[in-house]
């Protein structure tokens, strides 16, 4: 029976230590230093076997030299010699996993410190100080994967329907050629037909949120693949219809609720806000669309010569404001509002504050943003949303109708 991986490190180490205690427990420098050397030297030698074996089963391949690296066990930092092959397949077993020289916390201590925008020499004086065992070319190597994991995100295959966007913008402050500029990150939020929610696209644009640049963000996701979406959810930003309606024109277009209410405080007085707002709970909670509008319209006509630019605002957009009406109770929820958008940009912003108050560069806060939607994939979002899996059907059959004259995906 083989041994597993775990089971020969812990053997390795208890064969080191009890080598340790019994020649060098009392013994001078010299003698460490020569029991060191024997241990690397039997190492290698025990490497260089098992390259043999290797090469016994793998006849097309051929040994190719040796690479320098340093590996610790048992509290001694070894400097080995490790054997490898012309083909690259080759890996010891004697080494820990890639990238790792004693636990997983190093190498995530090496990509926090890339995360928060430090250079290659910044981050080599962090861990020289530190005494951990990384060399300027695995850190290299540990960078460049972030970035390709990156770049394969960002230009991924996206499906192609979708049953909601959620989509936001969040501003903040990143430094660019030395200088620190405003910056909008436009955030594509997408659950689909199975109820699973990832992140479809982010997008960096320096100045203020604008109509121009929500245009490419779309335009990109139709060229990866995204051609059919059911309901988008935005805020009311000016020439966001139009976007909108130029990307996905059959989509139905949501403008958020809770956006709605806060406008309602801006521009009524108190107590007429309180009086609307509790009007706008009933309205939320109608059995479907034509009578939530219906309501709708007439609760901004009954204040509509107390706040006339308001309300007619408000009348011109109604429709938008209740698409989620059309859709069965149980996904209401989660269209009638751009919350999960914010939510995932309120993570972004903590990160924000832990870096001084602004991105040290593009890439870093590009990073960011692709680790924040890592961590919820593993964990938050990993699972499908119980209610939409409930009315997968009923859905499906809305997105059907809707596409009736197209070919149908679902």
């Amino acid at each position: 029976m083989g041994i597993d991986k775990e089971m020969y490190e812990k053997a390795k180490e208890y064969a080191i230590n009890k080598m340790i205690e019994k020649y060098c427990k009392n013994s001078d420098e010299q003698t460490k230093i020569a029991l060191k050397e024997f241990c690397e030297a039997f190492l290698e030698s025990f490497m260089l076997g098992e390259r043999d074996i290797f090469l016994q089963n793998h006849v097309q391949d051929k040994g190719n030299g040796f690479y320098t690296r340093t590996v610790n066990s048992a509290g001694i930092s070894y400097s080995l010699n490790i054997p490898r092959t012309r083909s690259g397949q080759f890996r010891s077993s004697i080494l820990p996993e890639r990238w790792k020289r004693n636990t997983t916390e190093y190498t995530q201590f090496v990509m926090a410190l890339v995360l928060n925008g430090y250079s290659p020499t910044q981050i080599m004086d962090v861990l020289e100080t530190l005494k951990l065992p990384y060399t300027k070319e695995e850190l290299t190597k540990i960078r460049e994967q972030l970035m390709e994991r990156l770049k394969d995100f960002k230009t991924r295959q996206l499906p192609t329907s979708a049953f909601a966007l959620v989509v936001d913008a969040y501003r903040c402050q990143v430094k660019k050629d030395g200088r620190v500029r405003d910056a909008s990150v436009y955030i594509v939020l997408g659950i689909d037909m199975e109820g699973k929610k990832d992140i479809y696209g982010f997008y960096v644009h320096f100045g203020p949120e604008n109509k121009f640049d929500w245009m490419r963000v779309f335009d990109d996701l139709v060229s990866r693949g995204l051609k059919r979406v059911m309901v988008l959810v935005s805020d009311n930003f000016p020439g966001m219809n139009d976007a909108v309606k130029l990307a996905y024109p059959e989509a139905d277009h949501q403008l958020c609720w809770v956006h709605l209410k806060r406008n309602v405080n801006k521009h009524m007085n108190k107590e007429d806000a309180k009086q609307f707002k509790k009007e706008l709970k009933q309205i939320k909670v109608q059995p479907d669309y034509d009578t939530g509008l219906e309501q709708l319209k007439k609760l901004c006509e009954s204040y509509k010569e107390k706040y006339p630019i308001f309300m007619k605002k408000l009348l011109n957009d109604a429709e938008k404001y209740v698409v989620f009406l059309k859709y069965p109770d149980e996904v209401r929820s989660y269209i009638y509002t751009t919350n999960a958008a914010e939510s995932f940009n309120s993570m972004l912003e903590k990160e924000r504050h832990r870096k001084g108050e602004y991105f040290q560069s593009v890439e870093v806060l590009e990073l960011n943003v692709f680790l924040i939607r890592e961590r919820l994939k593993e964990k938050n979002w990993k699972n499908s949303i119980p209610k939409i899996k409930g009315v997968e059907y009923e859905l499906l059959q809305l997105f059907n109708l809707r596409y009736a004259n197209q070919t149908q995906f679902f």
